[in-house]
């Protein structure tokens, strides 16, 4: 259960993944710039599952995706964006509920929620997909249809017939509610329907070596704090199959760099990719899952 903080914008929760409430104190953010004060980043005692803690409400945050946050993270990288989406959307072709529409000779319908600029909509219905979007942002909204002619919903769409897939791309750590996210999406899909989160993935070699960076320059590379929630791979898994999801799949990935690094961690970077992949540990998850 959330509770409000004695600031008025800030927000303390337990931990989505396992519901404990105690944490090990990694350090402070009141360093953060057009934030209040109080937010430190934890670690959850019983999961190791990280967070904000308290946390901006929605409010607060929602002034934060602003035009220029989408202009500056999202428009120079729109590019290696779709090509992401691209090699993801080939992987979806060997998903179940894919493969089952397709040999039923219908059009998979996919619902993808946090849309962004809508480009994975784009990508989606070039590929043969019913793609709808959402996207609370206006901002969000209004560049979609400026830049790629998009246009997304501000909310759910109305109950219809059930989804063929419903996909979170790197969304779900920045929600209020992860568990009630979850909750709704299985509600649009019946048993066997697919659903596909992709997040980063906290327990990687490289993710793990950051701890020793200076917590400034770690809140800079992990978003802090729109990304309120960093999952491992085990309590993603966890909190899948508690909101009514069997995960079928883990594929991990090698993210490419966008934010620029010393040459000390440039090196620490190539270091740990290869570790990582030796392990299939890397830096970020795509994970298949299936509502029950």
């Amino acid at each position: 259960m959330a509770a409000r903080a004695k600031d008025q914008g800030l927000i303390q929760a337990a931990c989505p993944a396992c519901g404990e409430g105690r944490v090990r104190v990694c350090g402070t953010l009141d360093f953060l710039a057009d934030f209040p004060p109080g937010m430190r980043l934890v670690r959850c005692r019983r999961c190791g599952c990280e967070r904000i803690d308290p946390h901006p409400g929605p409010g607060r945050m929602a002034r934060h995706y602003d035009g220029a946050y989408y202009e500056e993270g999202y428009l120079p990288h729109l590019a290696r964006r779709r090509a992401d989406f691209q090699a993801r959307l080939a992987e979806l072709e060997r998903f179940a509920p894919v493969r089952r529409a397709r040999r039923a000779g219908r059009t998979p319908a996919c619902l993808d929620v946090g849309a962004g600029l809508g480009l994975f909509v784009a990508e989606a219905a070039a590929a043969g997909y019913r793609a709808t979007g959402l996207e609370p942002s206006a901002a969000a909204r209004e560049l979609a249809r400026q830049v790629l002619g998009v246009e997304l919903l501000a909310d759910w769409p109305p109950a219809g017939p059930p989804l063929d897939l419903i996909t979170l791309w790197d969304v779900l750590g920045h929600v209020e509610d992860p568990a009630g996210l979850l909750t709704r999406a299985r509600e649009r899909l019946d048993p066997g329907g697919g659903l596909v989160v992709k997040l980063p993935n906290f327990r990687s070699s490289w993710h793990r070596i950051r701890t020793r960076m200076s917590l400034r320059r770690r809140a800079n590379l992990l978003h802090a704090p729109t990304v309120i929630w960093r999952f491992h791979r085990q309590s993603a898994l966890h909190l899948l199959r508690a909101s009514g999801f069997e995960p079928e799949q883990v594929i991990t990935l090698q993210e490419p760099d966008l934010t620029p690094l010393t040459p000390r961690w440039w090196v620490a970077r190539r270091i740990t990719s290869a570790l990582d992949g030796l392990t299939d540990n890397r830096q970020e998850m795509v994970i298949h899952a299936a509502a029950r």
